[in-house]
C-alpha cells in the first residue's frame, strides 16, 4: 500500500511526524536519564528514527533541544498568551491579579513537570550556550511585565524586579529541593496540597504587599 511518503532506512519519512517523534523523545530521555542523557544517538533511538534526521530537520542537536524547550518552558511557551492577557487585564482587571496568577501557575507547572525541573538543573549546574540563550529569551518575556508595572512603582523605593527575581528563583529552589529530598522548607511540605496552598497564598501576599507599598509610596521594610 502506498503512503505517499518516502522511506529512509526502512522507515516511512513523514517529516512532521518524525519531527514530533524527535521532540517528544527529548522529553522522554530527560525523564528517564536527566539532561545528561540528551545525546543524538539516545534521542534517535528513542524516537526510532535515523540519527542524521536530527541535523537535517533541526540543524543540530542543540536546535532540537531548543525546539523542545520553546514548547515546554512555562514562560516561553506562554508568551503569546501572557501578552494577550496583559492587554485584556488593563481593561478588565487589576494588573496585580495577572502577576499573582502567573506566578502561582509557574509554581504549579514547575512542580508537576519533571522535564523542566531537569532543564533548570542543567541551566544552573554548568555553562551552556544553549541554556544561556533560553534564559535570555525567558528574561525578555519578563520585561513585558516590568514595563507594565514600572509606572505603579514610580516615586517609591519598591524594586519590583528584585521581588519578582526572588519569587521566581524561590519557586525553582523550593520545587527542586522538595522534589529531590522530600524535605521541609521552614516547616512547609510542598509535596502536600496544604503546603502548595500555603506557597500560593504567600505569592499573593508578597505581590500584594509590594503593590500596596508602591501605591502608598511607603517602604516595604
Amino acid at each position: 500500500m502506498k503512503t505517499g511518503y518516502k522511506r529512509v532506512s526502512g522507515r516511512t519519512n513523514n517529516r512532521p511526524l518524525t519531527e514530533r517523534k524527535l521532540i517528544d523523545a527529548v522529553g522522554t530521555i530527560i525523564k528517564k536519564h536527566g539532561y545528561k542523557g540528551l545525546t543524538a544517538s539516545a534521542i534517535a533511538s528513542e524516537a526510532d528514527v535515523s540519527r542524521p534526521l536530527i541535523n537535517k530537520y533541526f540543524g543540530s542537536l542543540n536546535g532540537l533541544i531548543e525546539k523542545y524547550v520553546n514548547e515546554k518552558d512555562y514562560w516561553i511557551a506562554s508568551k503569546s498568551k501572557i501578552t494577550e492577557v496583559i492587554v485584556k487585564t488593563r481593561k478588565k482587571a487589576p494588573l496585580i491579579e495577572l502577576l499573582v496568577h502567573t506566578l502561582q501557575e509557574q509554581f504549579r507547572f514547575f512542580y508537576t513537570t519533571e522535564e523542566m525541573q531537569q532543564l533548570i538543573l542543567w541551566e544552573i549546574s554548568e555553562q551552556s550556550q544553549l541554556m544561556n540563550s533560553i534564559g535570555n529569551a525567558r528574561e525578555s518575556i519578563g520585561q513585558e511585565f516590568f514595563e507594565k508595572t514600572a509606572r505603579h512603582f514610580e516615586g517609591s523605593d519598591v524594586n519590583f524586579k528584585a521581588i519578582a527575581a526572588l519569587l521566581v528563583s524561590g519557586i525553582y529552589y523550593l520545587v527542586l529541593h522538595g522534589r529531590t529530598n522530600s524535605s521541609l522548607q521552614c516547616g512547609i511540605d510542598i509535596n502536600t496540597p496544604e503546603g502548595q496552598c500555603e506557597i500560593s497564598k504567600a505569592i499573593r501576599h508578597l505581590v500584594t504587599a509590594a503593590f500596596n507599598a508602591g501605591k502608598n509610596k511607603t517602604p516595604l521594610a
